[in-house]
């Protein structure tokens, strides 16, 4: 398979939690209040394609890492990606009313938002077992 570059746009952003916050309580907050909250904006509705927050496995990470030497992570406590059709579409919801007046407060309940890392990216996809036309998956 050669390598198939997505015509839609990224944004993959490493979280961090607020100082004096416990990681359960980061990660509750951040599944039950912030994610329904921004997904029911009807800009963020309009915007963009899928929100996918991605959820550390502290246990999981502190066992396969001290078996196979990697050092542990410890700069972030989550991740999520967001898809778009264009930049223009992201810069629409960050322009926003709503997202100037409900998400950033929001954010700042449970994030420490000077310590996250943001990347706008385009997947390039060099393996897909889902793609029946990848040669390079066994059948």
């Amino acid at each position: 398979m050669s390598p198939k570059r997505s015509q839609l746009v990224k944004l993959v952003v490493m979280v961090k939690r607020k100082k004096g916050m416990s990681f359960e309580e980061f990660d509750k907050y951040w599944t039950e209040k912030h994610g329904p909250l921004l997904c029911s904006l009807p800009i963020f509705k309009e915007k963009t394609i899928k929100y996918n927050q991605m959820h550390l496995d502290v246990s999981k990470m502190r066992e396969y890492g001290t078996e196979n030497g990697f050092p542990i992570f410890k700069d972030f406590d989550g991740m999520l990606e967001v898809y778009a059709r264009s930049y223009q579409d992201f810069e629409a919801v960050f322009a926003s009313d709503d997202y100037k007046n409900i998400i950033i407060p929001d954010e700042e309940k449970f994030t420490d938002r000077e310590g996250i890392r943001m990347f706008f990216v385009q997947d390039e996809v060099h393996f897909d077992i889902n793609d029946p036309s990848d040669s390079s998956t066994p059948a």
